[in-house]
């Protein structure tokens, strides 16, 4: 079974389709979203560049970037109304018993599995917060942009800034979930 095959199964046993389906397209999005930002381009006057690829490269951020807008919405109602906000934000009800056992799980070495109230889920919850809030502040940032350029700057640098949460996640949760998937590949190899 190669890797792909691998982490398609692994996924596929814990989430339902549609969620499944997301978190994939909203992932591809998100990745070409940081890549792309990086060609973006725009004139003194704030109009979008004319030399092609800056020009390209923009409307495909600006475009692609509106499209998650929903998805991150659709996204984060689906898991929220599977789990419920308890499940990804438990300390704001005093519960913290499994986020300890997790810990200490990582004290001795050894990866957590993901469980109700535990480090997972609350990375988790944190995750969607931060892509919720850089797909908000982009929507704005083109809403202002469009509406009220003498914003627009301020409002695109909001952006930028908030947008370091989500690499982060992206690096974080992604590195987590590929020693997940490495240890869920080497024991399926095994059988």
């Amino acid at each position: 079974m190669n890797f792909l095959q691998s982490t398609l199964n692994y996924l596929r046993l814990r989430q339902p389709p549609a969620v499944r389906f997301l978190h994939i397209t909203i992932l591809c999005l998100v990745l070409s979203q940081i890549l792309v930002s990086n060609f973006m381009g725009f004139t003194d006057t704030g109009e979008v560049s004319n030399k092609v690829i800056k020009y390209y490269a923009t409307w495909i951020h600006m475009l692609s970037g509106l499209t998650l807008i929903p998805l991150s919405l659709l996204f984060v109602y689906l898991e929220y109304r599977r789990y419920g906000i308890r499940y990804f934000f438990p300390y704001f009800y005093g519960e913290f018993s499994q986020l300890k056992k997790d810990l200490q799980t990582l004290l001795h070495f050894d990866l957590p599995e993901p469980e109700a109230y535990g480090l997972a889920a609350i990375i988790k919850g944190l995750g969607m917060g931060a892509l919720l809030l850089v797909a908000f502040s982009g929507g704005v940032w083109f809403l202002s942009w469009n509406l009220l350029p003498s914003w627009a700057h301020s409002v695109k640098e909001i952006h930028e800034t908030l947008t370091g949460l989500i690499e982060a996640y992206v690096i974080g949760h992604g590195g987590v979930g590929l020693v997940h998937l490495f240890f869920y590949w080497k024991n399926k190899s095994r059988h």
